[in-house]
This record gives C-alpha cells, sequence and structure tokens, in this order.
C-alpha cells in the first residue's frame, strides 16, 4: 500500500481540501502533493498550531496534530483548467453571494484566458497574489474515497506513535510511516466511521450552518 504524504494545515475552510458535492478536492495550495500524487495514492492533513489557533478565533477547539483528512486520489490528477471545465465540478465553482458556506467555499477558481494565461475567479480565500503558487501545482487532486472530520479531527487513543509506531512529523510535508494507511483504514472500521464528511470546517463560525439556507447537509 502506497505510503501518505501528510501535511500541516494552517487554514480548514472548506476551500483546501474541498470535501463537498460528492468529491474531496484539492485543487489550491500544497503545490508540491498536487504535482506528485497519483491515481491511487494517499494525502492526509492534520492541524498545525496556526489552525488550532485560527479555529480557536472561531470558537472552536481541536487538538493539534489532528487528523483533518484522509484521502486516496481516485482518478488522474486533472490539470486545473481541465478541472475548471469538467461539468461534474462546476458546483466548486464560488459563488460568493450565496447564502450556504459550501457554494462560496468553491475551490474551482482557475481558468485559461484566449492566450492561455491562467486567470482566477473572485473567491473568499485567495486574492490574486496566490495565482502563482497555487497554479504551480499544476493539477487538482480528485478524491471519492475520503474522511473529512474538519472540527471533528482527532487523535488515536494512545498518541499516533500507538498507530504509526513513531509520533507525527514536526515536518509541514511528510510521507507517514509504512502501517499509517492500513493503521488508519483498520481504526476507522472499528470506529465503523464510513467514507464522506463527519463534520465541519474548523474555520466556519458557528453561525455558519444556519445561514446556509435550503436542506441541512447534515454537517455537525
Amino acid at each position: 500500500m502506497n505510503k501518505a504524504m501528510g501535511y500541516k494545515m494552517t487554514h480548514d475552510t472548506g476551500f483546501a481540501p474541498n470535501p463537498f458535492h460528492g468529491a474531496l478536492t484539492l485543487a489550491t495550495c500544497k503545490p508540491a502533493v498536487r504535482r506528485t500524487r497519483g491515481r491511487g495514492d494517499w494525502v492526509a492533513g492534520f492541524t498545525s498550531k496556526a489552525l488550532v489557533q485560527n479555529a480557536r478565533e472561531h470558537g472552536v477547539s481541536i487538538p493539534y496534530g489532528g487528523l483533518v483528512y484522509l484521502m486516496q486520489v481516485t482518478e488522474e490528477p486533472l490539470e486545473l483548467s481541465a478541472y475548471f471545465n469538467d461539468p461534474r465540478f462546476l458546483k466548486k465553482r464560488p459563488s460568493l453571494d450565496a447564502r450556504d458556506p459550501e457554494v462560496r467555499s468553491g475551490d474551482n477558481i482557475y481558468w485559461r484566458d484566449a492566450d492561455g494565461l491562467y486567470q482566477q475567479l473572485p473567491n473568499n480565500s485567495h486574492e490574486q497574489d496566490a495565482k502563482i503558487h497555487d497554479t504551480s501545482g499544476k493539477n487538482a487532486l480528485v478524491s471519492a474515497r475520503f474522511w473529512y472530520f474538519g472540527r471533528n479531527c482527532f487523535v488515536p487513543p494512545g498518541g499516533w506513535k500507538v498507530l504509526m509506531g513513531r509520533e507525527l512529523s514536526t515536518g509541514r510535508t511528510f510521507y507517514c510511516p509504512d502501517r499509517f494507511v492500513e493503521g488508519m483504514l483498520d481504526h476507522l472500521k472499528e470506529m465503523d466511521m464510513k467514507p464522506g464528511i463527519h463534520g465541519r470546517p474548523c474555520m466556519w463560525d458557528e453561525t455558519a450552518q444556519r445561514n446556509r439556507g435550503g436542506p441541512s447537509s447534515g454537517l455537525r
């Protein structure tokens, strides 16, 4: 089983990753991850000290080193303009005036103009100065097999050393130990935790769900 590439997240707003509308996608931030991961590979996002603080400012308490999401890339990576134009992901284009925070959090923001240059859709997460960094990742990663925990992120009982054989890396981006994915899948099975969304983003204010409009998505 492939090693998972892990990284410490500083923000969790539903933008990167974006777990909504039937697939978890990583289309912005972490350009090295998006350039190098392919179909069948695993990616895991953990909380950093910065994310713990950012979540606290939104009234949310989360543990340091908690698992925010685990995904397996289930198809060949999509070049960003192909992702933008893929009809499956039109709902992931952000609409800033939408009441639903899932719509406002859309990550499908980069398209190519007639000269082949990337342009950026207006969004609440990245300014124009992030364009070079984001597009250097070239691809959007798509997963139909993912577990997204958001503010319900967790450290397993006994800590990561029990599950992985060693403590979680202190680096920003790193490879998880060989047994991480297998151990994590066994742990999720024991918890009867099926793939899908298991929590709201860490940095959504408590009013975000009430302001969605329309039927509830079941997010906690």
